[in-house]
């Protein structure tokens, strides 16, 4: 595909890494698409969603069985005795709410761990990117969600990979609006009911998660 980048996709079947891989599509070259099972609520929602959007984009997609990483316990996303905040749309810009919610969903070294695995899936397939789904937005109270972890685990990727390969996020300086904003801006139309963001994994999305509330702001906005 020319000067196309082939690039291994991190997919947890959400609006941004969903977002990242229909860009990928579009620009460069995405060779597979991998979606992790780390004990999270929803994981059987974000592996039927990735499923779906990889035959959409015709990616090959495979599923990891990482889930030592949520029996380490400490995430509401993986404790089920623990409660997952809910929160109103009002309070997506109040720090002190988010602060809290962000801390109650924390999965310890999470995105650490998974840019890695990819990494090593990416220079066996010759790929020279790892492409995951971040946003300005919530990089506010997720460190790793943001513009410097992606130059910082590059940096690592240098020396870790003979390949040297990189860290790519297409939406890392974009808010959820944007985002929306730009998939409607896609040749392709993207298939935006086939996302799964909802932090549980019942038959429909919550509603009240964060991670709801802010997709369900962004489509309305857009």
């Amino acid at each position: 595909m020319g000067s196309r980048a082939r690039s291994v996709v991190l997919l947890s079947g959400g609006l941004d890494s969903a977002a990242n891989l229909a860009i990928c599509a579009e620009r460069d070259h995405p060779v597979l698409a991998l979606t992790v099972d780390y004990g999270q609520r929803a994981a059987r929602k974000e592996i039927e969603a990735a499923r779906s959007l990889s035959a959409h984009y015709g990616v090959e997609h495979r599923v990891l069985d990482l889930r030592w990483l949520g029996a380490l316990g400490g995430s509401s996303l993986t404790d089920t005795k623990q409660d997952v905040p809910e929160l109103a749309t009002s309070q997506l810009d109040d720090m002190k709410v988010i602060t809290g919610s962000a801390a109650a969903v924390w999965v310890p070294n999470r995105n650490g761990v998974l840019i890695n695995v990819a990494a090593a899936f990416a220079e066996r397939a010759g790929a020279t990117r790892v492409v995951v789904g971040f946003n300005a937005e919530e990089a506010v109270t997720f460190p790793d969600n943001s513009e410097d972890f992606l130059h910082r685990a590059t940096s690592a990727l240098a020396l870790s990979t003979s390949n040297h390969a990189s860290v790519r996020c297409y939406t890392v300086r974009m808010n959820k609006r944007e985002i929306v904003e730009e998939l409607r801006r896609l040749p392709r139309p993207f298939p935006f009911d086939r996302i799964w963001s909802c932090y549980h994994g019942g038959e429909k999305p919550c509603g009240a998660c964060e991670s709801c509330r802010r997709q369900a702001r962004a489509l309305g906005e857009a």
